[in-house]
Formats: C-alpha cells, sequence, structure tokens
C-alpha cells in the first residue's frame, strides 16, 4: 500500500505559509506540540478538502489534505477525509487504509465511523458497516445518531435479520419522527409479514414527510394499497410510477402483477 508517504510526494506543489491564512497574524501559542495558526490550518484545509471533494475536485482536495498531513500526519479527520476522496476516486485499498487509520487514531470519531460505514455497505461488507454502525449509535452524543439507527436498520435487512432491523428503525422514529426513509423501512417490513394496517400506517407517514417519491416507494405503496383493498390508491400510485419512472424496474414488476393480485 502507497500509504501517507506516497500522498506527501504526489505532486507536490507551493505551499502557502500558516501566516498568510490567517488575517489576525500569526499566534505562537501551543496545543499538544501545534501552534494554534497549526491547528486553525489543519481545520481550515480539512474544511476546504472536503468542499472541493463535494464538488467532485478531488485534485484540489488531495493539496489541501497534502498540507496538513504535513502539519499533522496523526489527525482523525484527516484520514478520514483521504479516505473519502479515494473512495470517490476508487481506490478503494487507499480509502480502507485511511478509514482505519482514522477510527484507530480516534476510536469516538463517530463521524468516521458513519462513513466507514457507508464504504462497507457499498463494497458489500454488511458485518463490517454493521460494526461500524452499532458504535455510531452507542455514541449518544452524535448528532445525526437517528441517521445512524435507521442505517443500521438498513444493514440489518440487508443481512437479513428483520427484527433487528425494526429495533433499530423504531429506534430512530423515537429520536426523530421525521425520519422518512425508517418509516419507508418499516411499512416494507411489515407488509412482507403479512401485518398490513402497520405497513399502512407507516407508508401514510412516509407519504406526509415527502414529496419526492421514488420507484421503490411507489411499488410498495401499490402492494400496500392492493393488499388493502383501495383501488383508489392503488391507481395513483401506479400513475405516479408511470409517468415519473417509466424505464424503471419497478414500474416492469408492476406490469408483470397478475390483475387484482
Amino acid at each position: 500500500m502507497r500509504g501517507i508517504g506516497w500522498l506527501l510526494r504526489r505532486g507536490a506543489g507551493p505551499l502557502l505559509g500558516t501566516c498568510m491564512l490567517l488575517a489576525s497574524g500569526c499566534v505562537t501559542t501551543t496545543e499538544g506540540g501545534f501552534t494554534a495558526d497549526e491547528k486553525l490550518e489543519v481545520e481550515r484545509r480539512v474544511e476546504a478538502a472536503s468542499a472541493y471533494l463535494a464538488k467532485g475536485n478531488t485534485e484540489q482536495a488531495v493539496v489541501h489534505l497534502r498540507r496538513a498531513l504535513e502539519i499533522d500526519p496523526s489527525s482523525a479527520p484527516i484520514h478520514d477525509t483521504l479516505a473519502r476522496v479515494f473512495w470517490q476516486t476508487g481506490e478503494y485499498e487507499l480509502a480502507d487504509e485511511h478509514f482505519q487509520r482514522a477510527v484507530s487514531l480516534d476510536p469516538k470519531f463517530s463521524r468516521a465511523r458513519n462513513n466507514y460505514a457507508a464504504y462497507l455497505y457499498e463494497r458489500g461488507d454488511i458485518d463490517g458497516a454493521i460494526r461500524q454502525l452499532e458504535a455510531v449509535v452507542s455514541d449518544t452524543l452524535y448528532e445525526r445518531r437517528a441517521d445512524a439507527f435507521t442505517n443500521l436498520g438498513r444493514a440489518y435487512l440487508r443481512k437479513g435479520d428483520a427484527a433487528a432491523a425494526e429495533k433499530a428503525l423504531v429506534r430512530a422514529l423515537k429520536m426523530d419522527r421525521g425520519q422518512a426513509p425508517a418509516m419507508l423501512e418499516l411499512a416494507d417490513i411489515h407488509f412482507a409479514r403479512g401485518e398490513y394496517p402497520q405497513a399502512q400506517r407507516y407508508y401514510a407517514q412516509f407519504r406526509a414527510q415527502t414529496s419526492r417519491p421514488t420507484p421503490r416507494s411507489l411499488l410498495l405503496g401499490i402492494r400496500i394499497a392492493r393488499a388493502s383493498a383501495d383501488r383508489d390508491a392503488e391507481a395513483s400510485y401506479a400513475l405516479q410510477l408511470k409517468g415519473l419512472f417509466p424505464a424503471s424496474e419497478e414500474y416492469r414488476a408492476y406490469q408483470a402483477m397478475p390483475s387484482g393480485s
């Protein structure tokens, strides 16, 4: 693995000094071996890299992260952001290396664990994603804990553990009554069990929370409406599915459904 050394050697260009970044001038006090200026520069570099990454500009993100690494190679936020860069560029070995480095440097860094879980889920390592998400939801001060419970529920569903999924999704809703994704998953779970009133209740809550249906949500609505003998709702969802997503697999699945079944 190429790791940090490769990144630091990659395309080195002119670097701005700390004083040039701070309008207030240089501060010489130190915190944990770093000057206040250096600590602030690392934070600003990580923020800038994240902004470039959001725009798809990984090269500029790397420029800022390279400078940040030169200041503090043991910063968990730097390694978390680097991991997301390499994830986006398809360099998965490096992405995994830096995610592991981030959570190793700061085991309580829930944002990094949450990002790592999303990466592992996408890569098909569901058990790995669950381990990271279980650590995230145990952080009672994490600002996106409800989202993490929803993602944990989805991971358990993909693993085939509906009971554990339901438990996580219900927790998500207790924390945030507006968790529309959790409502949709719970509607699906109850529909699969043949518990149609419960499925209809969660689906109605989901519809009240979102104005942007997906092919999956519309097909589930059709199935719940049909099971509940609600022909008007079924026709409405079917019309939306046809009008919004005529080329989707879900619309083809709807067309293949036996009439009245």
